[in-house]
C-alpha cells in the first residue's frame, strides 16, 4: 500500500509520483526540516504545537492525513512556489534522482 501525488486532469506529462506510506512520511520530515521545523513536534504528529502556529505554504500538504482524499487546487497552486524553492535550494549529489542528473552509478 501506499499513496500517489499527481494533479486530478487529464494532462499525462504532468509530475506524478507514489510512496509507500512510510517514504512519504519522510518526504513530509525532510519538508519540514527544511521549513524549519519538527514534524514530530506538530498536532497529529504526536506533538502539541497546532498548525495555525506556522507561517508555511506547505501546511495543507504537511497535516493533511495520508488517507484521506484529495489536497485543494488552490493549495496546491501555493505550494508549488515553495516546492520549487526547496528543490533548487537543497545540495545535489551527482546521481540525484530529483535533479534529473542520474548519469553516474555508485561502485558496487
Amino acid at each position: 500500500m501506499g499513496l500517489m501525488l499527481c494533479p486530478a486532469d487529464d494532462e499525462v506529462t504532468s509530475p506524478d509520483i507514489s510512496w509507500s506510506y512510510y517514504g512519504f512520511g519522510l518526504f513530509r520530515e525532510w519538508l519540514a526540516q527544511a521549513e524549519g521545523f519538527a514534524l514530530p513536534e506538530m498536532a497529529g504528529f504526536g506533538g502539541n504545537r497546532p498548525w495555525s502556529s506556522l507561517a508555511t505554504t506547505l501546511a495543507p500538504l504537511l497535516s493533511h492525513p495520508d488517507d484521506d482524499g484529495d489536497l485543494a487546487p488552490a493549495h496546491c497552486a501555493a505550494m508549488l512556489p515553495r516546492l520549487e524553492a526547496i528543490v533548487e535550494e537543497r545540495p545535489h549529489a551527482a546521481d540525484d534522482p530529483v535533479s534529473g542528473d542520474a548519469s553516474t552509478t555508485p561502485a558496487g
